[in-house]
């Protein structure tokens, strides 16, 4: 039997990327979605034709729902993931995991207390530029990485709710724990970090830029950086290693065709093409690669495993949970401008 899914929140996150991927994904069933917004409830039902709920208390209380996705604002997370544990439910919660460590650990104990599983949505585990930047390093090519530079901006504030800093967090609560999910799995964890930031040209109470350094303390760094006053392009990744390199311009596509309402359809520009420079038969070889195919249906279809076979989880707690320690910590640094140990 199915694993019947409640979503609470049908915003963004909510519209374009969990329901599409749920809705295709066997052994889920999109059952329910609740929403204080009348518009988007109409919308839901029109959608995927499900139960609509005008609160998440009613949403939790539907003994149908075996699996509960919260997408709502971060500062929600918290508050609305341990309610739906408590109310007996597996909860897969969008990122980030919480805004703090502390909130982080009580959902862990709750989820145990609970015996129900807990997950956070790390789908950029499954981009395209990320698959192929692992599979570059495992090859060897790069030799030993030292440098790993991890990069998404923009010119232009954070809109509506993330640019309030009471429910958004920092930057780094954003696109930023993509990135330090991305730099934990390549590079481990750091010894200390060293972070930046700028309110610099928006008038709001979140960061317009956010540069935070992993220092490993044996000559390995990663760096990290959300930068919405970029008008010149970066790469998304530059990667040096002691025999090679890698650069790589341009975000997954997965998101464009989801908003198209197809994720199959998406495709890679050409000009976004991984570059790699490495020795091969002796002699520097400059190799331009198409992008690994992720699938971020892949999350999903590891969380019908897990519940419906046991498999192990993708995305464990533990992990998300590590993420947000390094949130807060470059938060802090920024704030004294001083190192902190990790």
């Amino acid at each position: 039997m199915a694993v019947r899914v409640g979503i609470v929140g049908y915003g963004y996150a909510g519209r374009v990327f969990h329901a599409p991927l749920i809705a295709q994904v066997s052994g889920l069933q999109l059952y329910a979605v609740a929403s204080r917004d009348e518009g988007r409830r109409v919308q839901a039902q029109k959608d995927w034709g499900v139960v609509v709920y005008a609160s998440p208390d009613e949403l939790f209380a539907d003994p149908k729902v075996d699996l509960v996705v919260i997408a709502t604002p971060h500062n929600t997370h918290h508050p609305l993931t341990k309610s739906a544990l408590q109310a007996g439910k597996h909860v897969v919660v969008d990122k980030p995991f919480t805004l703090t460590v502390a909130e982080a650990d009580d959902l862990m104990a709750e989820a145990k207390r609970q015996n129900r599983l807990l997950s956070v949505f790390h789908n950029r585990r499954l981009d395209w530029d990320f698959l192929t930047v692992k599979q570059v390093i495992a090859q060897g090519w790069l030799g030993e990485v030292w440098l790993m530079e991890l990069n998404v901006g923009r010119y232009g504030p954070t809109g509506r709710w993330r640019s309030e800093r009471e429910k958004m967090g920092s930057l780094l609560h954003d696109w930023g724990v993509h990135l330090i999910d991305q730099a934990l799995l390549l590079m481990g964890k750091p010894k200390q970090v060293m972070a930046w930031r700028h309110f610099r040209v928006w008038q709001q109470s979140v960061e317009s830029f956010f540069r935070t350094i992993l220092d490993y303390g044996d000559g390995r760094t990663a760096i990290v950086e959300v930068n919405y006053l970029r008008r010149a392009e970066r790469p998304r990744w530059y990667v040096l290693g002691d025999k090679g390199g890698l650069v790589k311009f341009g975000l997954d596509p997965q998101e464009d065709a989801l908003r198209q309402g197809d994720i199959t359809r998406a495709r890679e520009s050409p000009e976004h093409r991984t570059k790699v420079w490495a020795e091969l038969d002796g002699h520097l070889a400059e190799i331009t690669m198409d992008s690994l195919r992720g699938d971020w249906r892949d999350y999903y279809r590891n969380i019908a495993a897990a519940l419906n076979e046991g498999a192990e989880l993708m995305v464990k707690p533990e992990e998300a949970r590590e993420v947000i320690r390094i949130v807060e910590l470059s938060v802090q640094s920024a704030e004294t401008g001083q190192p902190v140990p990790v």
